[in-house]
């Protein structure tokens, strides 16, 4: 989904967001919130030795919790990641930027990534949560036409002069801070 029905905000007052916004106006609707999801398969064992197989099977678990309540990725108003390797993860940007875009498309909420000295579940390197808002008119048949707003334009060169870490253009979710 290369849309969203929430209203994206980044004041031209602000540093440019890259791989989040700023704020989020959020359509009226019913909120779902997913819980901490770890890169567990549906048998209960955490899967991925590294920060990259952990974030993209946690990510995908994110998504399913997300459609089984009948949100979309393009719902999600605020998403946060906790990690217990910050470093890794800002080496990986670029890896965990494609890995978002496969799942989330190339809308870019508000979001931070908060490291954490551990995670509750043992050898968990990520952990996901969020909030999405589904529109009323998505639950009523579909959102009314020209009700979807544009998505943030995807930089991956324009950047690339930039020190890495967050804020780096290369992927979706690097660019969290609080």
């Amino acid at each position: 989904m290369d849309r969203t029905p929430h209203e994206i905000i980044n004041p031209l007052t602000l540093a440019d967001p890259v791989g989040y916004s700023h704020a989020l106006v959020v359509t009226p609707g019913r909120t779902v919130y997913v819980g901490g999801q770890a890169s567990r398969r549906p048998d209960g064992a955490l899967t991925g030795d590294s920060v990259v197989q952990q974030f993209d099977q946690a990510l995908a678990n994110m998504v399913e919790a997300l459609r089984a309540a009948g949100a979309e990725p393009a719902h999600v108003v605020n998403m946060r990641v906790h990690t217990t390797s910050v470093g890794v993860y800002r080496v990986n940007l670029k890896a965990l930027g494609s890995v978002y875009r496969r799942h989330m498309g190339r809308y870019y909420p508000p979001m931070s990534v908060v490291g954490v000295t551990e995670l509750l579940e043992a050898g968990a390197l990520v952990e996901l949560e969020c909030t999405a808002v589904v529109p009323e008119a998505h639950r009523h048949g579909g959102l009314e036409e020209g009700a979807p707003r544009e998505l943030v334009e995807e930089v991956d060169e324009a950047f690339t002069d930039r020190p890495r870490g967050f804020g780096d253009p290369a992927a979706g979710p690097e660019g969290a801070r609080d």
